[in-house]
Parts: structure tokens; C-alpha cells; sequence
């Protein structure tokens, strides 16, 4: 692997290599808002250098923790992210991001960096598990949870409407006259999925329809393999179908398109999250949609709100979500 340079760092960052050197070195020849950014973009390059030379005020730093595979999600938690990132840097904070692989989640161990610096707040993003979450807290350190919740942690929460979403999702497809929809989602990878298909629910109850076991798959690896071997299953097959999420919904669109199903005239599909997958599947999939730049900038108000209320009770902050209407959805043809 190639040594990371400070050459590297100055054209990743577009300034020139002597402003990183100062920067590095903590030297007055640029402003603490450079001296933050060359650190940052050090720290993701690989970049060796002397840290304890470095000057960077405690008042200034954030923690981002996530699973390696939240990270890895560049299409939906990759946008959070970014979101995160501009924000904080826009109001002068210093964000780290501290990944956390499986090995580290089965045995409960933070990382390091969480327990030996004097963190101002922490963000977690997703899930990791209910154990791993608790030990952060206890650290006793404001902390804003993004994209998960659970009754048992209590900390300040910014999520998706995601049983009303899921309820709008579903009505959808009911309306355009589908009685028998199917469901495909593991509601117990988090409480996200559980409440979409709470929403599923919800719906088809309101509308005087049942929740056929038939065609509801709960439990799925969101796997091709998977979740073909479990469409080949089932007894019977529905007109209309809601995905937990859009890389469910995409591989679902690729199975009925394998079999001959013309869609929507045949099967028709929504899902949630609108990720690439759902604009690359063919055609285009319906649906509900979150604004994640909007959710990764309310984390940080909510972080700052925090700041300044320590004592205030806990908050859950939900974003509304908006139906994105393509071509994978229509009327149901008898």
C-alpha cells in the first residue's frame, strides 16, 4: 500500500502541502477551521503524525460511532453522514467517525478513542446492539441516537416516521385497488422494520383487509439467494407487495422480472428509502422517501439543544417522509 503524504492531503483538500505542514505541526500560519479539516482528512487518509503536538480544544470534539456496515451503506447512511459532517464543520465542531467492527460488538468493546478523549458529545448512528449502546452512555456524555431507538435507551433520538410511512405506503397500494399485498422485510434486524410492517398493518386493517401469513415474509437475509428461495415458497402469490426497504425492493423487482411478470400490470411493488436501488431498478420503484441531509442536520440542532439543556427530558424527533410516485406501482387489474 502507498505511504499517505502530506502532498496527498493537500490535493484531497485543495490547499497547498506547506498550509497541512503548519496545519500539522499546530503552527500559527493557518486558522483553526484548516488546522480541523487537514486533522480530519489525516486521520481518514492514514496519515501518520505526531498527536500530541496537535492543539485541538476538547470543547471542539464530537464522536460519530456506527457498525463497519452502517459505513459501508454510502446510498443512505453515507448521506447522513455527509450531512453530519458539513454541519458540525459549518459551526466550528470537530467530528470524528470511530467504526466498529463485529468482533468488537460480540465482545462489548469501544473503541479506544471513545473512552480516552474528553468528548463534548457522541453520535451513534443505527444499530449495534442494546449492550454495546448502554456502555456509550454510561460514559455519561450528551448523546444524539440517529436511525434507532429502542425503550430501553434513553437518549435523544432522531428517526423516520416509519409507521406512518410504511400505513401511506401500504394505502397507496390499496387504493389502486390491491386487496391481497404481500410484505418483505426482517423485523427483527431493528426497530425500523418492525414498525414498517406495524404500518403495513395498520393499514390493511383500516381498510377491512387481512394480514395474509401466507405472503408476509418477516424474517429475511436481504440477500438474492434468500429471498428468491422464499418467494419460490410460498403457496400463493399477491397482486401488490410493500419492501421494508429499497434493496429488498430491487431484488424483488429482479425476481418477478426473471419469472415474466410485467410490472406494475402484473405484480406491483413500493418500498421504503429512496436509494439508488430504487431509481436503477427497471422500472423505477414507488417509494417513501426520507430526507436524510434533513436528518443528519436535525441531529446536530438536536445536539446543540442539548448542550445548553442538559437537564431537559429526552427527546424523540421523528421526520416526516414523502411518497415518491414511479412506475413500479398501479392499478390492480382483475
Amino acid at each position: 500500500m502507498k505511504k499517505v503524504t502530506m502532498q496527498d492531503i493537500a490535493d484531497a483538500l485543495h490547499i497547498s502541502k506547506n498550509s497541512v505542514s503548519q496545519a500539522l505541526g499546530n503552527k500559527n500560519g493557518v486558522g483553526e477551521q484548516t488546522k480541523r479539516l487537514v486533522l480530519q482528512k489525516a486521520d481518514e487518509m492514514g496519515y501518520q503524525y505526531k498527536k500530541d503536538v496537535i492543539y485541538t480544544p476538547t470543547d471542539n470534539q464530537f464522536a460519530l460511532v456506527a457498525t463497519e456496515f452502517a459505513l459501508s451503506q454510502k446510498s443512505f447512511f453515507g448521506e447522513i453522514c455527509l450531512s453530519l459532517e458539513q454541519e458540525m464543520t459549518a459551526r466550528g465542531f470537530y467530528l470524528s467517525t470511530l467504526a466498529v467492527g463485529p468482533e468488537a460488538i460480540a465482545s462489548n468493546l469501544l473503541p479506544r478513542e471513545l473512552k480516552e478523549k474528553n468528548w463534548r458529545g457522541i453520535f451513534i448512528l443505527s444499530h449495534i446492539s442494546d449492550v454495546f449502546v448502554k456502555q456509550i452512555l454510561a460514559l455519561d456524555v450528551p448523546t444524539v441516537m440517529i436511525d434507532h431507538h429502542d425503550p430501553h435507551l434513553r437518549t435523544d433520538t432522531i428517526l423516520s416516521q416509519n409507521k406512518d410511512g410504511a400505513f401511506v405506503a401500504t394505502e397507496h397500494l390499496i387504493k389502486l385497488g390491491h386487496e391481497r399485498i404481500g410484505f418483505v422485510g426482517d423485523v427483527d434486524f431493528s426497530p425500523s422494520y418492525e414498525e414498517r410492517f406495524e404500518g403495513y398493518s395498520k393499514a390493511l386493517r383500516h381498510y377491512q383487509l387481512p394480514v395474509n401469513s401466507n405472503y408476509t415474509i418477516t424474517s429475511i437475509k436481504e440477500e438474492q439467494a434468500a429471498l428468491f428461495q422464499a418467494l419460490e415458497g410460498l403457496k400463493e402469490l399477491p397482486s401488490a407487495w410493500f419492501c421494508v426497504n429499497s434493496g429488498l425492493g430491487f431484488i424483488l423487482n429482479s425476481y418477478f422480472q426473471s419469472k415474466g411478470f410485467a410490472i406494475p400490470e402484473q405484480v406491483s411493488i413500493v418500498c421504503f428509502d429512496n436509494t439508488e436501488f430504487a431509481i436503477l431498478a427497471q422500472p423505477p420503484l414507488t417509494t417513501m422517501c426520507t430526507d436524510l441531509r434533513f436528518m443528519g442536520r436535525k441531529a446536530v440542532e438536536t445536539m446543540e439543544w442539548r448542550l445548553r439543556n442538559p437537564s431537559a427530558p429526552m427527546v424523540n424527533i421523528a421526520i416526516g417522509t414523502e411518497l415518491i410516485l414511479r412506475e413500479s406501482a398501479g392499478e390492480f387489474r382483475h
